[in-house]
């Protein structure tokens, strides 16, 4: 039961971050005159690259952190200082600006990867906050942190969801629709980069 709360309790933010349903009308473009079929691989190959992404950041970011001399604390206090950022933006109803990147390319498949992919699903702020949790995973087997590496697949799992039902979406969800699920996701990442910032702030100065 410990080990449920603590996967959805990481999944939570994770979710947030991706906000995959922002996403919904670039990738109805992107997969535009294909069959069903196709834009239904296009969504498998989404979600596992945003899985892929932030696995290996939940599996090597620490690594990589003490190679370049960081500390984990300063990295979780700007990590949160980013996500209350992202958040604010969201609360007024627009698009982080790691998400604002340009949204149309030449080739389709290749725009699947980037933009979509990365880094507006598996961007900065969804990277910050895996290395975050993976710190505080308290289920490490030989440095892997299950609870984390769980919570991705289920924040991956959404993406692949939502960009598989797409079609529904755009037909039953208005525009304002999707400025309110973004406004709400904006509120919930300002809330958790404040704690992520005020810990972060506590370690460093070990308050």
């Amino acid at each position: 039961m410990l080990l449920l709360q603590t996967i959805l309790f990481a999944a939570a933010p994770l979710i947030a971050m991706t906000n995959p349903v922002a996403e919904v009308p670039l990738f109805l473009n992107l997969v535009g005159g294909r069959t069903k079929a196709e834009a239904h691989r296009a969504a498998i190959g989404v979600a596992l690259g945003v899985w892929a992404i932030l696995s290996l950041s939940a599996v090597g970011g620490l690594q990589f952190l003490t190679f370049l001399g960081i500390e984990l604390s300063a990295f979780r206090a700007a990590g949160g200082l980013l996500l209350v950022v992202m958040g604010l933006e969201m609360l007024k109803g627009e698009e982080p600006e790691s998400r604002s990147a340009q949204r149309t390319s030449d080739d389709a498949k290749d725009a699947l990867w980037v933009p979509l992919t990365m880094p507006l699903l598996a961007g900065p702020g969804a990277i910050a906050i895996t290395v975050s949790l993976t710190v505080r995973d308290p289920y490490m087997v030989w440095w892997v942190p299950v609870a984390t590496l769980a919570a991705i697949t289920l924040a991956a799992l959404t993406v692949y969801v939502v960009l598989a039902l797409s079609g529904f979406i755009r037909d039953h969800i208005h525009r304002r629709g999707t400025r309110i699920l973004t406004r709400f996701s904006g509120l919930i990442l300002v809330a958790i980069g404040c704690q992520m910032g005020f810990t972060g702030i506590a370690e460093f100065f070990s308050l």
